[in-house]
């Protein structure tokens, strides 16, 4: 009551001022609406609106006229935002006359035609401020809101101000009368259509009206510093409404050249970056995106679409080039946007001539722009054609093939060099233009072959976009063996010595060839082909770059059958191969080694007998950095394959390449560098293991291959992240040694020889070490035997002190060795005078400051401790003897104990408690009490030094001090026995300060400290403290942090037993900041339904519960179910599913009618315009999935509630499907299907189609589980009884789907994805139910459900058979 009486009065105050407004004189203009303003932002509306319609009197009688008065009150932003909250406030129907009788199109008209006026303010001088400075005062007041002052006004600045305020005035004006319900909307209907008869019964001033806004849009990318923002997102749909709402004519498209089409495609090249403008930076690319995308509607409906229908009429292009004539500074950028839309604008596929005359439409633009653009610059000129003819690519908007040829000749060939990317578009969109005219193509490739190859970017532009794709050309019109010939002749055309320097000598070349041969030439005609490279005359330097591209593609034998002795004669017999260079050599030995996995061990003789005495030579004497050496030795691999095994030549061909290997070695071991090496260490490990195993014929393959391996780990470079080389690990991991114990035994045997065979000196800390200990962890588990395993340990211990000492200087070495030790001891290793003080002397002795070393000692003392607990031996008594002695030394009251002590007493804690039954428990009890004793004094010494709480966020010391004693705790905490720390009050505190500070530096161990003093004192925390904590939780918090602090708090697995963990349920879903801000809750809420066990007694949960004592977790999901389309970020949304699936699934149970009708409700919600404003570049698609979860969940596990309840499953239905098929790139008309929710930004895919077909079969091919009653008569099946109530109500969904097919265009995979879910909803349809869908439909939506029904009788009904 006071709240109403507040507002009367206030009311009351508001209509006092207004009557009283032009009594004071003395007082401002902008003053005084400012002085409304504030009075009427604080009054309430009510169903009197004579306020509001005195308020628009006054108003408007101080904006009408010339004076500069009139000037500054429509110029001052502060009016327009008192006439967009009036407005709504007023019916419609009121307005609209009000409007009319206050000439309020010309005001406005007045207005733009201000705000398009701008200039600068002019410098303040002596004389107008009379010397005196302005006060302070006065300066914060004019800073504080919008300018009042005209000059500022005038400014282009404050011209932005006054227009952003005007749109939002027109945005809330155009948008009276759209929620038509209620009892007044057929007011609403008069109202709204006597406001648009404002706009159109002025046609000229509307016109002008948005010329000037949209002019205005354009200025404010250069005025304003941020470019759009989410303010201006609706600029452009109140420009195109305005625009919409005049009287059309046979002239509007010519009225929109002149007027609109300047400024439209200048913000569209100024968004987009066209035509060499920089694009403008933006503050929100959502704004951006929408600007762009209404615009290109815009001019599509308004210019271009009019502009194709006058041209299919009567071929007139006027308009066009009227348009075109007025983009004189904009013309590179009009002309691609023009062509951009007129490409993109979809025809009519009812006609069948739309297709000839959108192809004969796009020619003549295509025609028309070549001809606007011939002023400007060569080079932005042919940019612009580049960009034409991409968007011709896409949009199969080629122009003819002539016109092609223009843009060649005239463009591409007429600057100082050949534009290779105007070709390459060229080629792209038609490669006939070069196919079928003989000179263009020999032109081209002359010009081609006389390009330069030093240019790096322009050869791999005219490779891969310009002769590859000839080459797809030639092949797709049947002609390949043609493009063979001119790559030959051009080939040919090259000098012998350079041939490899030309750009036809690309390996792309080749192996697009190798890839297209088979399927585009028929075994005859690669024979001719064969037959010409064969001749006498014929030169062998390009007929082997040809027949090494054809000889790499083939595969079938009847290729092989007809190719093999052309290939042979073309390119090996009796041939002469002066003057080659080596990479051209070179291709004679890959074109015999594919002769050779082709061929017969009958065939290999001709090969062998022509080859022996070159191959041998090459491989003897050649340089083993010439490619072609390369090749000859992988041809001398599959000359020996092809004659293995029991070959005529096999003897021959091994030693002859364990002649070369032998070579290779001992270059291998004379030089260092191994980049030269490289390819051959790789083919070996890679290839010749195979034929290692079976050493009859080459015994010393095994033994150079592993010398190979040796040389090549102690030579190979260790990179900055200390990894192996990837040659190396190709022969460990090689499947044909993998098993070869042999073979694994010579390879590790020389790396541990080198570790271990030293008798004066460490081999672990040679220069090579690092590399061996790499080489070492590559070797599977396996290959460590208890022999190596005690061999490495037992070199270890002997060199101990020196090995620990140089890891203390290398982290890398001591990386690799704990990495080395960790992997032996995962395995039960027991060495000589193994002991206590090994791990004492690594933990002592590494610096465990690094994260990385730390995990891995750690790690290191677990497993050897793990070993010893749960021997039997006699040794291992010893050793937890000197464990306990070790142990008894440390005095933890006097905090004199380092680091690695703690870790070690926490390790043989951990240890004996894991061993069950405690054989131990003296030993053990004595350990935990020193245990908890170092925890206690680390954490109050942490406490008592660090009382500025941020010291410690620098010191790296107390940090690693921090973690142990933290890791010591949960130990304690989570032992077979736990255990509490007390910590005094006072160091509680500081480490509650402490933790505060490190979780605002975003350090995990803050949270681990907060959960060790949740765990450990339970007494002084509520649910208030666990409350602020969980506030804390940034968005990229792990959520087994938060978890384990819930766990910790409600003492889950741990000390604490007094907290109820419904109650703290209860209070988080009741507490609110769920849909926004921290995530902790959330994730908290989360950890408790997954814990929740049942009810734990008599608590109080804020009314979620019926009697208020017991946890209702059917009110917990109501509860949450309602914030779901409140949430605001996507990871709340998917936190906020993923709990109601959790509780939908795991407590069923507890779930009634209310739950899931809720649900299926919520889904619907978030599927509507007023579904959650969450925004990112996957978000639509995970909000679907999520939706889907929600709705697959509730079909499985409560299926039995949707009986006669099936219409809001219906609904969910169909806003599911909604989403599925909108396109939020297009605008909806008012009468769409369509209802787009805020957060579907991206078109949705395929696989969500394939998801809302699954919804689709669970519903008409139910699961006997879902569907079945615990009592149900044998004689009826639940499925079918399931099915035959479904089929009474799925026809609506098939029918919604034909009605949104009738709308818009349905992508290929969403529409193929659909069909099964289709012919599910067919099949449980019964006859009577598609007689109704017939009759609802019009005549196209029968045409499609015919088409629907006959795919499903062909397709998808199942015919017994």
């Amino acid at each position: 009551m006071e709240v109403d009486n507040d507002s009367g009065s206030r009311r009351l105050v508001l209509i006092r001022a207004v009557r009283t407004l032009d009594e004071d004189g003395s007082i401002a203009l902008p003053e005084k609406i400012q002085r409304l303003w504030l009075l009427l932002s604080e009054t309430k509306a009510t169903r009197f609106h004579g306020v509001e319609e005195n308020i628009l009197r006054w108003l408007f009688k101080h904006m009408s006229g010339c004076t500069e008065n009139a000037e500054q009150v429509r110029r001052y932003p502060l009016t327009w935002t008192i006439l967009g909250h009036v407005f709504p406030k007023i019916p419609s129907q009121t307005l609209g006359r009000s409007l009319a009788s206050l000439r309020f199109i010309s005001v406005l008209h007045q207005t733009v035609g201000d705000i398009t006026t701008a200039r600068r303010k002019p410098p303040s001088s002596p004389s107008q401020t009379n010397g005196v400075v302005p006060d302070e005062k006065k300066k914060r007041k004019k800073e504080a809101g919008f300018p009042s002052d005209i000059e500022e006004l005038r400014t282009p600045e404050g011209c932005i101000k006054s227009a952003t305020e005007l749109f939002k005035a027109l945005g809330s004006l155009l948008g009276q009368g759209n929620l038509k319900t209620g009892f007044n909307a057929p007011e609403q209907n008069v109202g709204t259509e006597h406001i648009k008869s404002l706009f159109s019964s002025s046609n000229d001033e509307t016109r002008d009206i948005a010329a000037g806004l949209l002019l205005t849009c354009d200025r404010s990318l250069s005025v304003s510093e941020r470019g759009i923002s989410r303010d201006q997102e609706p600029w452009i749909g109140v420009v195109a409404t305005l625009w919409n709402l005049r009287l059309h004519s046979r002239d509007d498209s010519l009225e929109f050249a002149r007027h609109m089409y300047v400024p439209t495609c200048s913000i569209l090249s100024r968004l987009r970056g066209l035509a060499g403008v920089a694009p403008i930076a933006v503050a929100s690319e959502n704004a951006k995106s929408l600007w762009i995308r209404q615009l290109e509607q815009f001019l599509g409906a308004y210019f271009i679409r009019p502009a194709r229908h006058n041209f299919v009429t009567d071929e007139n292009f006027q308009v066009l080039k009227a348009a075109l004539g007025l983009s004189k500074r904009n013309l590179g950028g009009s002309a691609i946007i023009t062509w951009d839309v007129a490409a993109r604008t979809p025809r009519d596929l009812s006609n069948p001539k739309s297709k000839t005359e959108h192809l004969s439409w796009a020619q003549n633009v295509f025609e028309t722009l070549l001809k606007a653009i011939q002023s400007l610059e060569p080079l932005i000129r042919n940019q612009v054609i580049i960009q034409i003819l991409e968007t011709a690519t896409q949009t199969y908007s080629v122009p003819n093939t002539a016109a092609l040829r223009a843009v060649y000749r005239e463009h591409a060939l007429k600057s100082d060099e050949v534009d290779w990317s105007l070709v390459a578009k060229i080629v792209t969109c038609d490669a006939d233009v070069f196919l079928t005219e003989d000179s263009m193509m020999k032109g081209l490739l002359k010009e081609i072959g006389s390009c330069s190859v030093h240019d790096l970017t322009t050869k791999e532009t005219i490779v891969t976009e310009i002769i590859l794709p000839l080459e797809d050309a030639f092949a797709k019109a049947r002609n390949l063996s043609g493009f063979i010939e001119k790559w030959y002749d051009c080939l040919n055309e090259s000098d012998r010595e350079s041939l490899d320097k030309t750009i036809w000598f690309d390996i792309s070349i080749r192996q697009r060839l190798a890839s297209i041969l088979q399927s585009s030439l028929t075994s005859t005609q690669l024979l001719r082909i064969l037959e010409r490279l064969n001749s006498p005359d014929i030169n062998i330097g390009p007929a082997l770059v040809v027949l090494d591209g054809i000889s790499m593609g083939i595969t079938e034998d009847d290729f092989i059958d007809n190719a093999d002795s052309m290939i042979f004669s073309a390119a090996l017999k009796d041939k002469s191969y002066k003057n080659l260079s080596p990479p051209v050599l070179s291709l004679r030995w890959r074109i015999t080694g594919r002769l050779a996995s082709w061929e017969t061990s009958d065939k290999i003789e001709r090969l062998w007998s022509e080859l022996k005495s070159t191959l041998k030579h090459v491989l003897k004497k050649s340089v083993l950095s010439d490619p072609e050496t390369f090749d000859a030795f992988t041809c001398c691999h599959k000359l020996w394959l092809a004659n293995y095994p029991g070959g005529k030549h096999e003897a021959d061909l091994a030693t002859l390449m364990v002649s070369f290997l032998k070579r290779l070695t001992t270059k291998i071991e004379t030089k260092g560098d191994l980049s030269t090496f490289q390819p051959y260490l790789d083919y070996i490990f890679r290839y010749l293991p195979k034929l290692a195993g079976f050493p009859t014929k080459a015994p010393d393959l095994k033994e150079l291959i592993t010398n190979l391996f040796w040389h090549a780990g102690k030579q190979s470079a260790i990179g900055v992240d200390a990894q192996l080389d990837d040659t190396l690990r190709l022969l460990l991991h090689n499947v044909d040694c993998e098993d070869d114990e042999a073979f694994i035994d010579a390879l590790i045997s020389q790396p541990l020889n080198a570790l271990d065979s030293a008798e004066a000196q460490s081999g672990w800390t040679q220069p090579q070490s690092l590399s061996l200990l790499l080489i070492l962890l590559e070797f599977p588990r396996d290959a460590f035997t208890k022999g190596r395993r005690k061999r490495i340990m037992s070199s270890w211990k002997k060199w101990r002190s020196i090995i620990v000492n140089y890891a203390s200087q290398n982290s890398h070495f001591a990386i690799a060795m704990l990495r080395l030790l960790v992997k032996i001891m995962q395995q039960p290793t027991f060495y000589e005078d193994m002991g206590f003080d090994d791990l004492v002397y690594i933990a002592s002795n590494l610096p465990i400051e690094d994260e990385n070393i730390f995990a891995l000692v750690e790690k290191f003392i677990d497993l050897t401790l793990m070993q010893i607990v749960t021997s039997t031996e006699d040794h291992s008594q010893a050793y937890l003897a000197n464990a306990r002695t070790f142990a008894e030394a440390i005095t933890p009251e006097t905090a004199h104990f380092t680091d690695a002590q703690m870790l070690l007493v926490k390790g043989l804690f951990s240890a004996l408690d894991k061993c069950q039954p405690h054989s131990y428990s003296t030993e053990l009890e004595l350990i935990a009490a020193r245990l908890s004793g170092m925890v206690v004094a680390s954490l109050s010494l942490i406490g008592d030094k660090n009382k500025t709480t941020d010291v410690i966020i620098g010191d790296q010391s107390m940090l690693l001090r921090l973690s142990i004693a933290l890791s010591g705790a949960e130990c304690l905490a989570k032992a077979s026995q736990p255990r509490t720390l007390e910590l005094p009050k006072k160091t509680t505190k500081r480490l509650e300060g402490i933790s505060a500070s490190l979780m605002s530096n975003n350090l995990e161990i803050g949270w681990k400290l907060q959960i060790c003093l949740f765990r450990h004192n339970p007494d002084l925390y509520t649910t208030t403290d666990l409350f602020a904590q969980l506030d804390q939780a940034p968005d990229t918090v792990d959520e087994g942090l938060v978890h384990g602090l819930v766990d910790a708090f409600i003492g889950q697995g741990g000390v604490r037993k007094d907290v109820a963990s419904d109650k703290v349920l209860g209070e988080l879903v009741a507490s609110g900041k769920l849909t926004a801000g921290p995530i902790g809750r959330l994730l908290a809420i989360r950890r408790l339904v997954e814990l929740h066990q049942g009810h734990q007694g008599p608590i109080s949960l804020n009314g979620l519960g019926k009697n208020r004592e017991i946890l209702d977790l059917g009110a917990v999901h109501e509860r949450l179910a309602s914030l779901l389309s409140q949430v605001e970020s996507p990871r709340h949304f998917k936190q906020l599913a993923e709990i109601l699936v959790l509780l939908l699934d795991k407590h069923a149970n507890s779930m009634g009618q209310i739950n899931v009708e809720t649900t299926l409700s919520n889904v619907v919600h978030v599927c509507s315009p007023k579904g959650p404003k969450i925004s990112g570049p996957m978000v639509a698609g995970e909000v679907y999935d999520k939706l889907y979860e929600l709705v697959a969940l509730i079909l499985k596990r409560h299926r039995l509630r949707l009986r006669g309840h099936f219409p809001i499953l219906l609904a969910a239905l169909r806003a599911l499907l909604s989403t599925l098929l909108s396109d939020p790139t297009s605008t909806p008309s008012a009468s769409s299907l369509q209802s787009r929710p805020p957060w579907l930004e991206s078109r949705l895919k395929g696989r969500h189609a394939e998801r809302f077909t699954r919804l689709l079969t669970l519903i008409c091919e139910p699961s006997a589980a879902s569907v079945a009653r615990t009592r149900s008569s044998e004689l009826d099946s639940a499925t079918d009884a399931a099915k035959r109530a479904a089929g009474q109500d799925m026809f609506t969904v098939l029918e919604f789907y034909i009605k949104m097919q009738l709308e818009m265009t349905i992508p290929r995979e969403v529409r193929k994805a659909l069909g099964l879910g289709i012919y599910s909803i067919l099949d449980i349809t019964p006859q009577g139910c598609r007689r109704v869908i017939n009759e609802s439909l019009d005549a196209n939506g029968r045409a499609i459900f015919r088409q629907m029904f006959a795919d499903y009788k062909k397709f998808g009904k199942w015919s017994g058979v």
